[in-house]
């Protein structure tokens, strides 16, 4: 996959060296003008050392970046690109959060300001140390760290712990909870989740319990080790509930008489979402695989549209797929209104989260996107949720 991956991306670039050749010959003749802007806090204050892209369309649909820059003194950049072309400008990612401005078509002798750009500072610097069980240091090993909207670390050249299994962290926001993971092998990786970015010293143990093994193509089959850590949902006192129309208008809660003494997974997603699309048919097989054997499925759909074509939406999906497990309707999608119809849920990451419940009412497991982008996704993914299934549904009183 990786190698056909390149090889499109290899053989994009040959088959575009003449068109770019051609419009690089030709760009003395091309009209110039200029877009120019300002980096800056919310408080007005200018940013400097910003890197700044400007992108452009070099077909349609088909974005590329036409060069870079880092913001000066006062925040300022400023690009010299051609007339008749659509470019947008983005900014921040490694020390500040990350924007993107609107979309400009540039014309005649009309040079463009584009609105401020307003980012967050990275301002939070934190050190620490990571060791083994046996209290070896934890000396040489890849680690990173992510919160919301924080992400710093190149995937593909990750800082290391020292020799002393020291590390820093160097951006992060003062408000956001972060995960710091350490790589104890190729694939395989240890997360801590919610950590507090006020506390500025971290003494870290690594339990081989706690192991997370990835699929061999993690890092280039989507980063899935960015999804999982970004990924914070966490059920308050481990319980959660909710009273929830199904398509029939019967009200629905985990509390029901049908749910007592079995294992369950709560499904949270969307028609629109397509991981969720991906995920249903699973869901469906894994149902009439284990409903004997005491599991129930109930699938609680988020909407964008009002109620009466969400309605209407979710029952074609519901068709669509042959769902032979509890569908239910939550309202719109935004988090908020999902962490108040699912009460005791905390920090909804995004579509689809699975969450899986033991026979005793417990949340035992949260998962957050579904995976099959490729084969070894597919089978690290499926194989995730037999797992947890297994252990909900082993978990008898």
């Amino acid at each position: 996959m990786f190698k056909s991956t390149i090889t499109t991306l290899f053989l994009s670039v040959i088959l575009s060296t003449s068109v770019f050749q051609v419009s690089i010959a030709a760009s003395s003749e091309i009209e110039k003008v200029h877009i120019r802007g300002v980096v800056r806090t919310k408080d007005g204050l200018p940013l400097k050392d910003i890197k700044v892209v400007c992108f452009y369309f070099m077909g349609p649909d088909f974005p590329g970046s036409l060069s870079q820059q880092i913001t000066d003194d006062n925040g300022r950049y400023d690009f010299e690109v051609s007339v008749g072309q659509t470019y947008w400008i983005a900014a921040g990612g490694r020390k500040s959060t990350f924007i993107e401005s609107k979309k400009y078509i540039t014309q005649s002798k009309a040079d463009i300001t584009i609105e401020d750009l307003i980012v967050r500072p990275y301002s939070v610097k934190i050190s620490g140390n990571v060791i083994f069980e046996d209290g070896k240091p934890a000396a040489n090993l890849a680690y990173g760290y992510i919160s919301e909207t924080c992400s710093p670390i190149d995937p593909e050249n990750p800082p290391r712990t020292n020799s002393k299994g020291e590390f820093t962290i160097d951006y992060l926001l003062p408000d956001e909870l972060y995960s710091f993971w350490v790589f104890t092998d190729t694939n395989v990786f240890r997360v801590w989740k919610r950590l507090d970015p006020n506390i500025p010293k971290l003494q870290l143990t690594l339990k081989q319990s706690d192991y997370i093994e990835l699929p061999e193509d993690w890092l280039y089959g989507g980063h899935t080790n960015h999804a999982i850590a970004r990924s914070m949902g966490y059920a308050e006192n481990s319980i959660i509930d909710f009273k929830l129309p199904d398509l029939n208008g019967k009200t629905i809660s985990l509390s029901d008489e049908m749910f007592k003494n079995k294992a369950v997974i709560v499904n949270i997603t969307g028609t629109w979402c397509g991981g969720c699309i991906q995920e249903a048919p699973y869901l469906v097989k894994f149902y009439d695989k284990y409903k004997n054997k005491g599991l129930e499925i109930i699938s609680i759909s988020f909407e964008r549209d009002s109620k009466e074509e969400a309605l209407r939406l979710v029952r074609n999906f519901k068709n669509k797929n042959k769902i032979n497990y509890t569908m239910l309707y939550g309202g719109i999608t935004d988090k908020k209104n999902v962490e108040s119809v699912i009460t005791g849920l905390k920090l909804f990451h995004g579509y689809p989260t699975t969450i899986y419940i033991g026979r005793d009412g417990k949340v035992q497991f949260i998962h957050s996107g579904f995976y099959i982008n490729t084969d070894s996704h597919k089978k690290w993914q499926l194989d995730l949720m037999e797992s947890h299934i297994n252990e909900i549904l082993a978990d008898v009183k």
